[in-house]
């Protein structure tokens, strides 16, 4: 890492730790504090499953998407990068723990990096769309999607990008002949090794979208969808219900829905200070309080979850050292992912 990023990394995490300070400083800490030493800890217990029930079936989804053009990957192995990514994007800022589950999920099956990279954009498609269903679903149940109005405007932007990618990414994979050759036109000025290379990429990454020409293994990736995040959902659920009974079931799930889709791009190391303050703001707004209550609810949740993916991150890193390199027999796939020698 070089001396600008460790400076970017030390400002951003300065940055969350102020808003993370004047938040407890607004609610006064001593009442936090009080609040989280009242905290149940069967409550606690059962939301530490959240983030392992995520990893699990999110490794299990990703695996069934990667299974269309690369059966050869293994659940145990999808899995256990799963759990690596994850623990990195508990503390690390902007999401790299997909980068580092492209790069290990490359090597580790041989696999392009287009093509892995495309699941990974497919996979986040199908989060957010799964998030706007159980948020709206909850709406529905609870009858308060009015108190968070000002909230629904990001949702339908997030849904509207959201299909707009899944539905280029099928009509692109339905016609790979077609896309193919537009994109080598696209790139025909650049130089020879860089215009075959970018072909190339995009043939892999094509070959990662083949999940949507199969209705059935696309049904399975949208239920375990819904399923990755209801464990999501329901471990802060359960996070927020160890310090208060308020807000009824439909209601802390919606608003655990929408603060969810508040967290999809992560700007401060480790969500410090942004995850405390959307969450005050989200719950808030559905009438959570007091409000040092629902600070301590919040700094609860973000320890508890980032406890839950590190230990999935650290099982996953010991399944993969233990399983040693995969190579599986008879398969030579480039890191671009061309099929043959």
């Amino acid at each position: 890492m070089t001396r600008t990023r460790v400076l970017q990394a030390g400002l951003l995490l300065g940055l969350g730790l102020l808003v993370l300070l004047g938040l407890l400083q607004a609610v006064s800490p001593g009442r936090v504090i009080d609040a989280l030493e009242r905290a149940s800890p069967l409550w606690i217990a059962l939301g530490l499953l959240g983030p392992v029930g995520f990893v699990l079936l999110r490794g299990w989804r990703w695996r069934v998407i990667l299974g269309a053009s690369s059966p050869h990957a293994t659940l145990g192995d999808v899995t256990a990068i799963t759990g690596v990514g994850f623990a990195v994007n508990a503390v690390a800022a902007f999401k790299l723990g997909d980068l580092v589950r492209l790069g290990a999920m490359s090597r580790r099956a041989r696999i392009g990096i287009g093509e892995v990279g495309a699941t990974i954009v497919l996979e986040r498609v199908l989060d957010v769309l799964a998030l706007i269903v159980i948020a709206v679903a909850a709406a529905v149940a609870s009858g308060s999607g009015g108190r968070g109005s000002q909230l629904w405007g990001g949702v339908i932007a997030f849904a509207l990008v959201s299909a707009g990618i899944g539905a280029a990414g099928a009509i692109m994979v339905s016609r790979e002949e077609w896309t193919l050759r537009h994109l080598t036109r696209l790139v025909a000025g650049l130089t020879p090794r860089l215009g075959s290379a970018a072909v190339e990429i995009g043939g892999s990454a094509l070959r990662g979208l083949r999940s949507l020409r199969s209705g059935g293994r696309l049904a399975i990736a949208a239920g375990l969808s819904l399923a990755v995040w209801l464990a999501s959902v329901a471990g802060l659920y359960a996070f927020y219900r160890a310090l208060s009974p308020q807000l009824s079931p439909a209601t802390l799930l919606l608003a655990a829905a929408l603060f969810t889709l508040s967290q999809a791009i992560s700007v401060t190391p480790g969500s410090v200070g942004t995850f405390e303050g959307l969450y005050f703001l989200v719950f808030t707004a559905f009438g959570a309080r007091p409000h040092a209550q629902v600070a301590a609810a919040a700094v609860l949740s973000h320890a508890g979850g980032i406890a839950g993916l590190l230990a999935c991150g650290a099982a996953g890193s010991l399944w993969l050292r233990l399983r040693g390199a995969v190579d599986p027999v008879g398969l030579k796939r480039s890191l671009v992912g061309e099929d043959g020698a």
